[in-house]
């Protein structure tokens, strides 16, 4: 048979393969034999199939013939010689594998004889088939015989490898792998659909309105008594005298006509529309204020054309911007109003009646005596009047603007009838001196109806706690952790009333009759028959729905997502190249051509339509879709559904001919044509998804306009930004492809058409495309987080060179030496110049000198030195010293000076000038002394030795280039060796060197005002805060003076220098109470200025008052009326409101605080709160809710008004309110009560924490120039200012991280958002146009839950309304800010933002932001706000998800001891490919990432100071382990916004913003057992009461009522107390408590010294206690030992707090990391080893960070008192009474309640599970198929697969049903229910407990026991 070459190739192929050299013998042998055989017959077999040719079989039986008659594996003809080649050589490979791997078994001995048998005939076939296979010449006849010699030789039949790419084999019966794939992706594919259907048919029922609960408690009967009713003409003659006596614009021609007229209209609308006295009285002057202020911008005008101020027709001029300003949001809704066929007609709006009367005030107003002014001002004065009293009574109502324009268009064309028609019958109020209190009829007939179809909307009732007596909210059942996605908020509300044609058929009257049926001017008449209820019904009025879901992220981040997936798919198809070969003719699924591959990612444009639709739909409401379904949007929507859906029709063209073939056609369409064609509308569609993807109700207003330069700079910012991305994205995307290829993973793009419906049949066909699928999602995953990190690397570098561009001469020159002469040109603008000529250093540069800026800036000096920022040394030598001054300043101990009298450039303390001084007084004349332009003196000598003046050495530097470049040009003198001064010169200097606007001249300063929020914020910290003597820790003064020792030490020379201070500054003894109590006063408020206090933010904002008076002695206009010395008042233009929401029940220590505030600072200073009073009789007929026990009132004091007993002062305006004002979540609803008592045009929101520098506040006037117009309507007016914010609660490492964090984000980030288009309003410190703030509804949005992040909507809303409003960021004017210190307030905080940022996603702004703005405004806008939350949430995802890939990829690595049984080439390891993909991605990328998140603040820190600062600042953080934070940080970030999508519960957290002096529990604090207490008692002879038994019996017995009633009598009973009475005037008490509650508020009652105080007034009630005392008793005590028992007092800690956030995620991802390790994934990765090192570098600091970082940063951790107190707490928390409390915490926290089906098939966490089950479950069942094939003989084979189902069934099934039986059968549940009993009676007790320890803690505690913790974020967990 001439055998002899088969043999010598088979010998050949034996030699050649490493893996069968140890058995080439037997092989040979064998080969031999079979060979021989050959000869023996002949047998030939045809073919039936088509797909089958004749092959012939030589030399065997004919019942192997047979048996491969009823058996035989087929190919494809279609397969090309290449590929039968590898068929053939595929085959046989796997053929002698499998050979050797089971003789390599039996020679182990692991083989029975049985299976030894089968495998000996098994492997007989398949080597005779391989050896026809190398027999024959024909490559098909070949691969025949190879694939049939594994397939029936070796497999038996059950499975055929005739596939020459992945997955190569094919199972004769489908595969259980497979098929457990398909059947869980179809799972979830069906219940995806179901929901959908479901969420789309299923929207909520219409539900009716609730009743009333019935009759609320009225007490007393009569409420408050109303006065008399004052006469009607009174009001006319108080407000004219008010504008003729106390306005400054009683000094302008024409004031008194004009005061007359508006005084007399303000009166009219006030009688004849029932507003209330003192809103009109506040309005009033609110009108003064406003019209002041655009009296300076209109005469600022002429002043920057350097012309005469024509003061004649100032008045009216101004009038007119006014009207134009305040009134433009209403003129262009009036204008659609009229133009709406439904409401007017289609007619123009005619001018308003110039006057009101009613039969009330026709006899009482004086209107003729008023006729002076101009029938056009007095059109003006009213339509403002109007609209203002509307406004100033609005309540909650002024959050929707234009329902507001609406009542005040209906009053403006209201005709002049009595009250009885204009508000019923019952408009009629009683009036004498007895009647009860009513409300005016505006507010009870007109807004109050409003206002209780909002709060019925969100709440039930408002409770009163009967504690502190102030007000719960409840809300509605189910409203608890968000408002449904259904109910209406302001925005609803106010989008019906934006809309005129909604509005004509919306507001519906009580007889069923529309209001716009009636005639016009009788419309307000009919408005108290307006049936609000149905009117405002949500299900009428709901426009956007708040979706918590996916879907609701979905379409707010879709133009996101659908950018990300084009470029990875583009990168994806750029890197995966074309299949290795066409040849055979084969369709692949992507395509064969690189055009066709490329075309696939068109199909994106369809599939992005579908889920943007469909989550547009969720996210609209029926309202909403029915009212938009007009002709022109329907066209559009049809429109651009043809074009989403064009690219699949073009796409089946595309692949209808390549599957036909190269030259085929359709008609006229040939391959070329049909892809241009799919190319275009594939792009067309991709860019109008991209650019243009908002619907005309997106639009309500027009957006500004950009320009075109601008655009285009941000567009190639993000095409650069995106570009490297996506370049350094390429090399990890051909890692992965490579590693797919390198695992031989299916790929699915290359998979021909015709074997994929083969699939089934595949073992390992499912488990490669979950692994593929797992290897690119991981991929995709890591590709889009990562955006956010080069976001920040862009943004860094542009804000780098912005700040560059803007500052002059940036590290070339020395600035702070140019402060001297840019101050007098940029800020002292209009001030004279100093005599003489002579110039700086003989320069030709050199610039004149302001006459007054070497008192200005010794007066800067000189607060500094009031502030202790420096000692007198520095104080003078950095002073010109133009006055000599004899003592230090006398300033108080907070480092002001009272400006409220007394001229500012000096002020009255510091020994200057004594008294205030006009311009003419304080003139060049003063100066003459000094030079034209100074010639600086390093040394600070005199320049002459007659001129008097000397210059500050900082004034000249003469610093090389590099030094220049190195310290940033920064002023770094050893000097002022105070960090904080050495900033504020420099910041100084550097403001000056950026260009800025020409300041506002005085007196011609537009209006101010500071609104300051304050809820619970410490006013003044005291002496008990900051040292009582029995602290556990380090006291807090001891903190502050550590932090600032300078300061301390030259605060207390200051002191020693002005009174009678004797102890030494260092205080080194460290002996506080050394000091005395008014001596404590004066640390306290030194103390105060460096905490984050009201006062010390309070003190910042004042400094306005003192810049004003400073601006206008130095440069004022004196040819100006206004600048009288009798008419200036700084006050005018400045006013600092504190809105005080509690300030109605204030402790007498607030009052206390509130009070001197009032002292010490300017008449500016004003306060707004909220009162109320008890309900009385008229309520119904008041309208006031009946769910609502109070009358609230918004109410304003000042210094001037009287004090009332009980240190409260008495209102100057009481308004009242149509109810509970705070419906939001606070501070929201506390800005706007206290809005209607803002003064100006501008205001600047400032928070509790926040503080100001006096040379900062200087340049106030500047920044106002940002608003200048030079006409009236030019849009600079339309503007948000941001300022950047200097952090100063930088100490401490925790401290250090969250102020890094704040630096970066208020400077270089702010800079570049401004830039590139998306910074917003963030509350603080910007400053806004209060009239255009107005027209949107505040400074802020008040929806509860949805505007946790308040502020921002400020910004956002602006932006919509557009019309040229624009956000603009300066550079050149700072404040300063406080941030949180510890770990938990610093967390607390970020999930406060976090939960925030989660809601404002769900919300109209963000999407309709997100929609409308142009593709880079819209990147950057995300990327800097939501964008960076989410980003935070992948990166802490990442490392799981890549842990699990990593994982999954190792697993399904090949058995090594059957490697022929896998499908794969097993030479690689599965841990080798991975370790390459890791090694690419971790090497030098880790370094580069970790780079860009230090480098804004690195950039930051060195163009303001220097680059060592930076570097040391940066190598601190790290050393002090910044990183872990982070880490830690990021996590948390993620939880809480995921969280708060999914399941809601956003509330406000009261972080806390003291010192991180405080420890953290474990789980809470252990319950103390022991108490030792020392008492020392003073004037009582203690041995004389030990010897009389009497006397001493008594002592015993009422010290222990005095222990007893000094801890509250709950914990500790009298027989618990000892007493034993010592020498030396002592008393020693013991307390042995077995209570396991309240003994924490014990031990701090018994460290405080009212024990002392207890015991020494129950010592002298003792009978005949004088025999034993030598004078009045007074006792102290201190708290000697507290001994804490093995049980727990309070829960809360550290673990509680991070358990579901952190820990076991962590516990996860090390559970995970150490499988990885067992399963090979480092040990197995070959060459790749040394470079996983940065990969599990990585993955330990997430595991450690994720687990520890809390204990790391928490103070005293490791401490071992702590330690076993923890242990105790521990102990007590599991394993006492009945383990309560871990029960309880887990049934609250761990097992939260479920949200239904519907909502979790949305959930990314379920389709990941999914996912993560659906992979392994097919690598269990890849593995189980080849068990069955090796051990097919074994009786016990069939049972392995019933073990893969013991995790997830029989487990499951045992702890839901086995345990329950037992544990009823054993009576645990008996026991359990005992357990409950006793839980609820400690319940009980802890609950009275709690009420004790609040009624002793006050407000702050409550809010800790809320919070679970000292600012723990717990608060804010669903």
């Amino acid at each position: 048979c001439d055998t002899a070459p088969v043999v010598m190739d088979a010998v050949s192929r034996c030699r050649a393969s490493p893996a069968r050299a140890a058995n080439s013998r037997w092989l040979l042998a064998r080969s031999v034999l079979l060979l021989a055989s050959s000869c023996v017959a002949t047998l030939a077999t045809n073919s039936t199939h088509d797909d089958r040719r004749e092959v012939t079989v030589y030399g065997w039986d004919a019942e192997l013939v047979a048996s491969m008659q009823r058996f035989r594996c087929t190919i494809s003809e279609s397969y090309s010689e290449a590929e039968l080649v590898k068929l053939k050589d595929l085959n046989c490979w796997k053929v002698f594998n499998a050979i050797g791997d089971f003789h390599a078994k039996i020679a182990k001995g692991k083989v029975g004889a049985a299976l030894a048998k089968t495998w000996a005939e098994r492997t007989e076939l398949a080597t005779f088939l391989c050896g026809q296979a190398d027999a024959t010449h024909d490559s098909y006849e070949a691969a025949f015989f190879a694939v049939n010699a594994w397939g029936k030789g070796i497999m038996d039949g059950d499975e055929c490898c005739n596939m020459p790419n992945a997955p190569y084999c094919l199972a004769m019966r489908e595969s259980l792998s497979t098929v457990a794939v398909g059947s869980l992706i179809g799972a979830v594919i069906l219940m995806f659909v179901g929901a959908t259907l479901a969420s789309c048919i299923m929207r909520p029922a219409k539900v009716q309105q609730r009743k009333p609960l019935g009759e609320v408690k009225v007490t007393p009967p009569f409420g408050e008594q109303m006065s008399a009713e004052e006469d009607l003409g009174t009001i006319q003659d108080e407000l004219q005298r008010t504008w003729l006596q106390s306005s400054c614009l009683r000094a302008l021609p024409g004031a008194q006509d004009l005061a007359c007229s508006t005084a007399g209209i303000f009166a009219c609308l006030q009688a004849g529309f029932g507003f209330q006295k003192d809103n009109a009285r506040n309005q009033y002057e609110h009108l003064l204020s406003l019209w002041r202020s655009h009296c300076a911008t209109v005469a600022d005008r002429a002043v920057q054309e350097k012309a005469p101020v024509d003061e004649t027709g100032l008045l009216a001029e101004a009038l007119g911007d006014l009207h134009a300003e305040l009134l433009e949001g209403f003129t262009a809704w009036r204008s659609k109003f009229y133009r709406c066929k439904a409401t007017m007609g289609g007619r123009e709006p005619p001018a308003p009646a110039t006057e009101f009367r009613s039969a009330r005030a026709t006899e009482a107003l004086d209107l003729e005596s008023c006729r002076g002014a101009a029938e056009e001002s007095r059109r003006l004065l009213t339509e403002v009047a109007v609209y203002l009293l509307v406004w100033g009574e609005a309540g909650n109502v002024r959050f929707m603007p234009e329902v507001l324009y609406f009542l005040t268009e209906l009053l403006l064309a209201s005709e002049s009838v009595s009250p009885e028609e204009l508000y019923g019958a019952d408009a009629v109020v009683p009036t004498g001196p007895c009647t009860p209190y009513h409300s005016n009829l505006f507010l009870s007939k007109v807004i109050r109806p409003i206002y209780n179809v909002i709060f019925d909307e969100w709440y039930d009732r408002i409770d009163v706690d009967s504690k502190d007596g102030r007000d719960q909210k409840k809300l509605r059942e189910g409203f608890d952790t968000y408002l449904p996605p259904d109910v209406a908020n302001y925005d609803d509300w106010n989008e019906l009333f934006c809309d005129p044609e909604r509005l004509a058929q919306g507001i519906i009257l009580h007889d069923g009759t529309c209001l716009f049926e009636q005639q016009h001017p009788q419309r307000f008449a009919a408005l108290h028959r307006v049936d609000w209820v149905v009117s405002l019904d949500r299900y009428e009025t709901k426009t956007h729905r708040e979706v918590h879901s996916l879907w609701g992220v979905f379409a707010t981040t879709h133009r996101i997502w659908l950018l990300h997936a084009f470029l990875f798919l583009t990168g994806i198809c750029y890197i995966s190249g074309d299949s290795p070969d066409t040849s055979s003719g084969e369709i692949r699924l992507q395509g064969n051509t690189p055009a066709v591959r490329f075309a696939s990612i068109g199909l994106l444009v369809p599939l992005h339509g579908l889920l943007w639709s469909f989550a547009r739909w969720q996210t609209t409401s029926h309202t909403a879709l029915r009212w938009n379904r007009t002709l022109c949007s329907s066209l559009q929507s049809i429109s651009y559904s043809i074009l989403w859906v064009l690219p699949v029709f073009t796409y089946a063209a595309v692949r209808y001919l390549e599957f036909k073939g190269e030259h085929a056609s359709a008609g006229f369409v040939n391959m070329s044509i049909a892809l241009v064609l799919h190319y275009d509308v594939s792009v067309l569609g991709l860019l109008t998804h991209l650019l243009i993807p908002g619907r005309p109700s997106d639009r309500l207003w027009g957006l500004t306009s950009v320009p075109v330069r601008q655009r285009i700079c941000r567009y190639i910012f993000w095409i650069v930004v995106l570009g490297l991305k996506f370049y350094m994205s390429l090399v990890i995307f051909s890692a992965v492809a490579e590693e797919t290829t390198t695992l031989d993973l299916v790929h699915l793009g290359r998979e021909p058409i015709s074997e994929i419906s083969r699939v089934w049949y595949s073992n390992s066909w499912g488990t490669d495309i979950l692994e593929w699928l797992s290897l690119w999602g991981m991929s995709f995953f890591l590709f889009v987080a990562d955006t956010g990190l080069w976001y920040q690397a862009g943004c860094t570098c542009l804000g780098v060179v912005f700040i560059v561009t803007r500052r002059h001469h940036f590290a070339l020159e020395h600035t702070a030496s140019k402060i001297p002469e840019r101050f007098s040109k940029k800020v002292f603008s209009f001030s004279a110049s100093a005599g003489g000529g002579r110039q700086r250093g003989g320069s030709k540069r050199g610039a004149p000198l302001s006459a007054y800026f070497p008192m200005m800036w010794d007066r800067i000096m000189e607060q500094m030195r009031s502030e202790d920022k420096c000692d007198n040394e520095v104080w003078h030598e950095q002073s010109f010293n133009v006055r000599v001054v004899a003592a230090g300043p006398r300033s108080g101990a907070d480092g002001t000076i009272n400006s409220s009298s007394g001229g500012a450039l000096a002020a009255e303390d510091s020994g200057v000038l004594s008294e205030s001084r006009t311009p003419s007084e304080v003139s060049p004349s003063d100066m003459s002394n000094v030079q034209h332009t100074l010639q600086p003196s390093e040394s600070g000598t005199e320049l002459g030795s007659d001129d008097g003046v000397k210059v500050p050495g900082m004034f000249n530097r003469g610093d090389s280039i590099i030094d220049l470049a190195v310290m940033s040009g920064t002023y770094t003198s050893r000097a002022a060796n105070n960090a904080e001064m050495r900033w504020r010169l420099n910041s100084i200097a550097r403001s000056l060197s950026m260009p800025m606007p020409m300041p506002f001249r005085a007196p011609y300063i537009p209006g101010i005002t500071v609104l300051i929020p304050h809820l619970k914020e410490d006013i003044l910290t005291t002496k008990e805060d900051l040292y009582s003597g029995s602290e556990d820790t380090v006291p807090l003064i001891d903190w502050v003076k550590a932090r600032y020792p300078d300061e301390f030490k030259a605060f207390t020379a200051r002191m020693q220098a002005s009174s009678q201070w004797s102890i030494d500054g260092s205080n080194k003894s460290g002996r506080w109470s050394d000091y005395t109590d008014g001596q404590w006063q004066a640390i306290s408020v030194w103390a105060s200025m460096r905490l984050q206090t009201l006062w010390r933010t309070v003190a910042g904002m004042s400094l306005y008052h003192s810049v004003l008076q400073c601006h206008y002695e130095a440069q004022t206009d004196e040819r100006s009326a206004l600048a009288r010395a009798d008419v200036w008042d700084p006050s005018d233009c400045f006013t600092c409101l504190v809105s005080m929401q509690l300030y109605r029940t204030f402790t007498p220590t607030q009052l206390e605080h509130t009070n001197r505030m009032f002292a010490k600072f300017p008449s500016s200073l004003k306060v707004a709160y909220i009162d109320f009073a008890e309900k009385n009789l008229t309520a119904d007929a008041d309208k006031v809710h009946q769910h609502q026990g109070r009358r609230y009132f918004s109410c304003l004091i000042d210094r001037s008004c009287s004090l009332l007993p009980n240190g409260r002062r008495a209102p100057k305006f009481r308004i009242e309110l149509p109810g509970f004002p705070i419906l939001g979540d606070g501070k929201s609803d506390n800005q706007n009560h206290a809005i209607p008592f803002m003064r100006g045009s501008f205001c600047q929101c400032i928070d509790a924490n926040q503080g100001a520098y006096f040379e900062q506040m200087l340049l106030l006037p500047c920044v106002l120039g940002e608003f200048r117009t030079h006409a009236r309507g030019k849009g600079k007016a339309k503007r948000i200012i941001g300022l950047p914010e200097h952090i100063t609660s930088d100490f401490g490492s925790i401290g250090d991280f969250a102020a890094g964090s704040e630096i970066a984000f208020g400077t270089i980030s702010q800079r570049s958002f401004a830039v590139l288009g998306g910074r917003m309003h963030y509350g603080h410190p910007d400053i806004m146009n209060k009239q255009y703030m107005m027209q949107q509804g505040g400074v802020s949005k008040a929806t509860k839950t949805i505007n946790l992040s308040e502020d921002i909507f400020a910004g956002m809303d602006f932006t919509l309304r557009g019309e040229g409003r624009k956000i603009r960021h300066c550079e050149y004017f700072h404040v300063a800010k406080g941030r949180d210190l510890g770990f938990n307030a610093v967390l607390g905080f970020f999930s406060k933002l976090s939960n925030g940022t989660g809601e404002q996603m769900l919300t109209r702004q963000m999407m309709r932001l997100s929609q409308c703005l142009q593709l880079p405004e819209a990147l950057t806008f995300h990327y800097a706000h939501a964008g960076y939350y989410l980003t935070q949430y992948l990166i802490s995802e990442s490392m799981p998800i890549l842990v699990f890939t990593w994982l999954l990829i190792v697993c399904s690595d090949c058995n090594r001891q059957w490697t022929s049984m896998y499908d794969v080439d097993c030479t690689t390891s599965a841990a080798e490919a991975m370790g390459n993909v890791l090694g690419t991605w971790f090497s030098a990328i880790i370094f580069f990432f970790l780079i860009i998140t230090s480098l804004p603040l690195f950039a930051e820190i060195w163009l303001e100071r220097n680059f060592g600062t930076a570097l040391r600042r940066w190598v601190t953080q790290l050393c002090t382990c910044s990183f872990l934070l982070f880490i830690f940080q990021s996590k948390i970030i993620g939880y809480y916004i995921m969280a708060e999508i999914k399941q809601g519960g956003a509330s406000y957290v009261a972080t806390g913003r003291g010192l991180p002096t405080d420890r953290r529990a474990f789980v809470g604090t252990p319950a103390y057992v022991f108490f030792k207490v020392v008492i020392a008692v003073q004037n009582v002879d203690m041995t004389r009461l030990k010897a009389n038994d009497r006397l001493k019996q008594l002592a015993t017995e009422n010290i222990r009522k005095a222990i007893v009633a000094a801890t509250g009598g709950k914990s500790v009973k009298t027989e618990d107390v000892t007493v034993s009475f010592h020498d030396r005037e002592s008393i020693v008490v013991e307390i042995d408590s077995d209570s396991r509650s309240g003994t924490n508020a014990v031990k701090a009652k018994l460290g405080s010294n009212s024990v002392g105080g207890e015991v020494a007034k129950q010592l002298a009630a003792v009978p005949d206690i004088g025999q034993v005392c030598r004078g009045a008793v007074t006792a102290t005590s201190v708290l000697k030992k507290a001994d804490a028992g093995w049980g727990i007092d309070s829960v809360g800690g550290l673990y509680l707090d991070y358990t579901q956030h952190t820990y076991y995620r962590g516990i996860e991802l090390l559970f995970y990391t150490l499988l990885l390790l067992y399963a090979g994934g480092y040990s197995e990765a070959g060459v790749y080893k040394s470079s996983l090192t940065y990969t599990f570098v990585s993955i330990g600091l997430v595991i450690f960070a994720w687990l520890y970082a809390p204990f790391i940063f928490n103070p005293y951790q490791f401490s071992a008192g702590y330690l076993m107190d923890d242990l105790k707490a521990w102990y007590g928390f599991f394993f006492t009474n009945g383990g309560y409390h871990w029960k309880d915490w887990y049934e609250r926290i761990i097992i939260k309640p479920r949200r239904g089906l519907g909502s979790a098939v949305f959930d990314f966490d379920l389709i990941c599970m999914f996912f993560a089950v659906t992979a392994w479950i097919s690598q269990l069942y890849r593995k189980q198929a080849v068990n069955e094939t090796l051990f097919s003989t074994e009786k016990t084979v069939d049972y392995f697969a019933l073990i893969t189902l013991i995790p997830p069934f029989c487990l499951s099934s045992v702890f839901c049903v086995i345990v329950p039986i037992i544990e009823k059968l054993g009576g645990c549940a008996e026991r359990k229910e005992n357990r409950k009993t006793r839980a609820l009676r400690y319940f009980m007790a802890r609950k009275e407990e709690a009420a004790s320890d609040s009624e002793d803690g006050g407000a702050s505690s409550s809010d800790e026991s809320a919070a679970g913790g000292p600012g723990g974020p717990s608060t804010a967990s669903p």
